[in-house]
């Protein structure tokens, strides 16, 4: 929830600085936080989808067919959940937020 709030305000603050400089402040400022969000989106939307094991099995049968014999013989599957890092869902989710703000904003605008 930190990291959404604070990826989220980081978003706002670069478009505000932006708009600052811009004749249309307002629609510069939904138009560039928009735009910084899709990004989020994204990458964020693949990372998450990536780190809920969406992918998974696919990878193991990869690593599994393209093995020689005797690294078949020898293999032991590891699994490191506990090393991933998981950045994902906050970006995506704040990703999210900012395109619903910007709707809104653009609406009242």
């Amino acid at each position: 929830m930190k990291k959404l709030v604070v990826t989220s305000f980081l978003v706002f603050f670069i478009a505000l600085t932006v708009a600052l400089f811009s004749a249309h402040r307002w629609l510069t400022f939904i138009n560039v936080s928009f735009l910084l969000a899709q990004p989020l989106i994204i990458i964020g939307g693949l990372r998450f989808i990536y780190e809920r094991g969406f992918f998974d099995v696919t990878i193991a049968s990869f690593k599994r067919l393209f093995r020689s014999p005797v690294e078949r013989y020898y293999a032991q599957d590891e699994h490191d959940d506990e090393t991933k890092t998981q950045w994902g869902a906050p970006f995506f989710f704040a990703g999210l937020f900012v395109t619903f703000m910007t709707l809104i904003l653009s609406y009242v605008y």
